[in-house]
């Protein structure tokens, strides 16, 4: 093996405790899942290692009560004749965000959802912008919307000590006329009971504020019918959120959408006048799992399905190194570089038979180091052989895994030549394919994440913060042999602010070399170089204990705790609808006991975390098709932004997509070529050039 690679790894840990002592790394802090005392509002994301919580957000205040309601303005008689000529039937698939003014909670949680699925959408602040025909209506009557999407169904702000409407009376008509005559659904995110300004046929059953002890939600049938991609049974842990507790008022023409066993908690309803509503009784916010779990349900009701982009779930998980050692981290804080690590064959062989064991195909991604690759030997499969069996193993077992390229000795590539970056790729790509291993097609994982941009200021000093230059500061040999070599995607790290891309799923094409694009990884805190539940708790507790780097928690953490708490972060990234891989290390795939291992046992916690909420699949890829995929999200988000637009027409059963530009853009909710599903979702996309209408058949949802 390389002698250098036990050095650039002594280096990473130097710098990482450096930078910590330095307090010169700065991380994304979340909101913490139990009640504890104060303690640090942002805790760390220490580069290369994961997320340790989302931000926390308080919960909006009670909607002020109000008496009385706007009266609903007839249609008139030429409307209605109007309407049935059909002179109203074409509406743009893209939803309206209503909101009062630029704090109005709901506006981040619609955005952080829309954003997600790569939706076309509006906002429009009530407080500062009118509310007019032009708003809503194109000039050649086209209607400019497909869903209104309401922050609160009040629409009022607070102004000093008094509260004031966003909407009048004149613009509240103009919306719900435009909903009537076009057939637009209405979702609004917060509701309460009352009449102001309408009735949404709910009467109080008292009202409560919910911290962090849940609150549990469950789905009516009629919710299961609106929220059918989670289990119809499912319990959604309500937190930090003010709530209101309803009943239905009698011989009103609504449903219970969800309850929590006794109080109605949303509802499906009709207007007197016939429009279609959807509410909910309890505040949510972006970073909460039960907006991760339900607003996708509100904009997907509301939209009939049809809108632009899509939203799938996954989970990728890569273990990088095979083939090669790891440090060693004891439980009493010290690290041991020699002779540290090595993958057992029996260590593979388990992991094969818990992979199995998880079902829906999951498989695992294993990014290896082909220097220590025994060219002597056999192909069988050893259950309880040592490190001098793996390759062996690794032969019989390689149609069981799929397999990453991480260079042949794991050399940082910051400053590598172009002949050196060039030989560590083909050599271990060869060195692979001598004994089965079917790397995925144009993909690198480089050692480290090194190579674009984040690096000490002397590559030479083992003691240096690390720092990001940006992907402007990668290594131009490393992107001339990816490109020679036929890599178009390169593992970055989403830790790095430079790798994460400007969407959600897509890649950064690389602004050096745009043949190469950037596709990040999830780092977690199970720790590159712990074996067993011991060691990774109590690294775990020197990083976020109460006397750790990084005070977070209360008191230390058990293995069961830090487990419970890391897979929920994970859940959270699955939740959200994210395909990047959630990065492991050969260390984390040791036998400890009775078969698990600490990747195992976070993934199949993860896993039961999902299958307890959700019906639809969990979606597993080889990376060659993860890096496609981000490619088509790219691709999407151009589309978005150069002005795509696609139109529905009612009467034709058809949706009309046009752009400026060429490229390919998703489109849920209609069936055209290349259409998938997933559950009762479709999604197509649909190949465009510029300026050239393509028409495709709807799909649109009851």
């Amino acid at each position: 093996m390389d002698a250098a690679r036990p050095t650039a790894y002594r280096r990473a840990v130097r710098a990482l405790v450096a930078a910590l002592c330095a307090g010169a790394l700065v991380a994304a802090a979340p909101a913490p899942a139990d009640a504890r005392p104060a303690r640090p509002k942002a805790p760390p994301q220490v580069p290369g290692f994961g997320q340790v919580a989302r931000p926390p957000v308080s919960a909006p205040a009670p909607l002020p009560k109000r008496t009385g309601k706007v009266a609903v303005t007839k249609p008139s008689a030429a409307r209605k004749t109007a309407k049935a000529a059909g002179l109203n039937d074409k509406v743009a698939l893209r939803a309206l965000v209503v909101a009062t003014n630029q704090d109005d909670f709901g506006v981040p949680t619609w955005k952080t959802t829309l954003d997600r699925l790569g939706a076309a959408y509006d906002v429009l602040y009530t407080a500062t912008t009118p509310l007019t025909t032009s708003s809503l209506v194109r000039p050649d009557g086209t209607g400019r919307y497909n869903a209104i999407l309401l922050t609160n169904t009040m629409q009022v702000y607070a102004d000093g000590g008094a509260y004031l409407n966003g909407l009048d009376s004149a613009e509240w008509n103009l919306l719900w006329a435009y909903e009537r005559n076009f057939g637009v659904r209405q979702a609004s995110l917060y509701t309460s009971y009352g009449s102001w300004p309408e009735d949404y046929c709910l009467r109080s059953a008292g009202e409560t504020s919910v911290g962090d002890t849940p609150l549990n939600v469950n789905l009516t049938p009629a919710g299961a019918g609106v929220f059918d991609y989670l289990k119809a049974d499912v319990t959604i842990p309500v937190v930090q959120s003010y709530v209101y507790r309803t009943s239905i008022a009698a011989g009103c023409s609504a449903d219970a959408i969800a309850t929590d066993g006794t109080n109605v908690l949303g509802v499906r309803s009709t207007s007197t006048d016939g429009r279609e509503r959807l509410a909910l009784t309890f505040t949510l916010n972006q970073y909460l799992l039960q907006s991760d779990l339900l607003v996708y349900g509100l904009v997907r009701w509301a939209t009939k399905g049809m809108f632009l982009g899509e939203q799938r779930h996954h989970l990728n998980v890569d273990v990088d190194d095979w083939f090669n050692t790891a440090d060693h981290y004891y439980p009493d804080g010290h690290v041991e570089y020699d002779p540290g690590f090595k993958v057992s064959a029996h260590d593979m062989v388990n992991l094969d038979a818990r992979q199995d064991a998880l079902g829906d195909g999951f498989r695992f991604n294993l990014a290896f180091n082909g220097a220590d690759i025994d060219p002597f030997a056999g192909n069988q499969c050893s259950p309880d052989g040592g490190p001098n069996e793996l390759t062996a193993t690794t032969k019989c077992l390689a149609g069981e895994f799929r397999w990453l390229n991480h260079t042949l000795n794991h050399p940082e590539l910051n400053s590598t030549a172009y002949a050196t970056t060039y030989g560590e790729i083909l050599d271990n790509r060869n060195a692979g394919a001598a004994i089965g291993l079917d790397e995925s097609d144009g993909v690198l994982k480089t050692p480290e994440y090194s190579g674009l941009g984040v690096y000490t200021v002397d590559p030479n000093d083992d003691t240096g913060v690390p720092v990001d230059h940006g992907l402007q500061g990668s290594n131009p040999n490393l992107l001339q042999a990816a490109k020679d070599l036929n890599i178009r995607y390169l593992h970055g790290n989403m830790s790095f602010a430079s790798h994460k891309p400007a969407h959600f799923n897509a890649s950064i094409v690389h602004p050096l070399e745009p043949a190469v694009e950037v596709v990040p990884d999830w780092p977690t805190n199970i720790a590159y170089f712990v074996t067993t539940p011991e060691e990774e708790t109590a690294f775990y507790n020197s990083f976020y204990g109460p006397n750790g780097k990084f005070p977070y928690w209360p008191s230390n953490r058990t293995y069961e705790q830090v487990l419970d708490y890391e897979a929920g972060i994970g859940l959270q990234h699955v939740a959200a609808g994210g395909i990047n891989t959630h990065t492991f290390h050969i260390a984390n795939v040791h036998d400890y006991g009775n078969g698990r291992t600490l990747v195992t046992d976070w993934v199949e916690a993860v896993e039961a975390k999902y299958r307890s909420l959700y019906a639809v699949p969990l979606l597993n890829q080889d990376w060659a098709a993860i890096g496609a995929y981000t490619s088509v999200r790219t691709q999407h988000f151009a589309q978005l932004a150069a002005g795509a637009d696609a139109v529905y027409d009612r009467s034709t059963g058809q949706v009309t997509v046009t752009s400026p530009a060429a490229g390919t853009l998703q489109v849920s909710g209609v069936q055209g070529t290349g259409a998938t599903t997933y559950g009762s979702d479709v999604t197509t996309p649909v190949a465009l050039s510029a300026a050239t209408a393509v028409t495709v058949a709807a799909a649109p949802r009851a």
